[in-house]
């Protein structure tokens, strides 16, 4: 005796129609291979810290890299999990924690900016899942994965769009670590380029 009702047929028209998809401001697309820009940067440094910035990968819509963030001597109540992979807006800290955390970002030639402390983007919107025409009217830096240790550190990150051509600044702060706003510039040219190069893995639509 069968007790559970058999699954629904699925419509051939719906079926994966929106697998796998995610808006191009969220992250790096699954299914393509980004051009590699060879930038390694010690962002900022401190008597206890350093923040370094590598693996840089360029796609048509967006740059995807890497921070990390290694730690010596005393710890103390630092947590590097939480001041890293934190959101902007932690709940149960003051507005102390919140002044002297990790913040970094970018800053376009355009005067654009994005920083990882920037409210969420489409906050009470449904439009951002739901449209996908749909494009924020900021540029937004996501953290995305990551892992490491006590001491040890490392977390993707996510820009959208592609910076225009000019300088590109990278400013990082942490007070609490001893790290005042230290400014780094770029060329976006190079990531313009790398970003051209990038091409989809697959050849052809499935079932071709």
């Amino acid at each position: 005796m069968d007790f559970f009702p058999d699954p629904p047929t699925p419509d051939p028209d719906d079926v994966d129609a929106d697998e796998g998809y995610q808006p191009a401001w969220v992250g790096p697309p699954d299914d393509v291979l980004p051009g590699v820009v060879p930038v390694e940067l010690l962002l900022a440094r401190s008597e206890t810290t350093v923040v370094l910035l590598s693996g840089v990968r360029a796609f048509p819509e967006g740059l995807a890299m890497t921070l990390s963030v290694r730690v010596r001597g005393r710890l103390g109540d630092l947590d590097l999990h939480t001041e890293v992979f934190d959101g902007p807006y932690r709940h149960g800290v003051g507005e102390e924690w919140q002044a002297g955390r990790l913040k970094w970002g970018f800053e376009f030639a355009d005067g654009r900016r994005a920083t990882s402390v920037d409210p969420p983007v489409g906050q009470g919107d449904d439009r951002p899942w739901t449209d996908r025409e749909w494009r924020p009217d900021r540029p937004v830096l996501s953290g995305r994965g990551g892992g490491g240790s006590r001491r040890s550190t490392d977390r993707d990150y996510w820009l959208w769009p592609l910076p225009p051509a000019g300088r590109l600044r990278i400013v990082v702060q942490w007070p609490r670590q001893g790290i005042d706003a230290t400014t780094h510039e770029l060329d976006a040219q190079p990531l313009l380029d790398a970003a051209a190069r990038a091409r989809p893995v697959w050849e052809g639509p499935l079932g071709s």
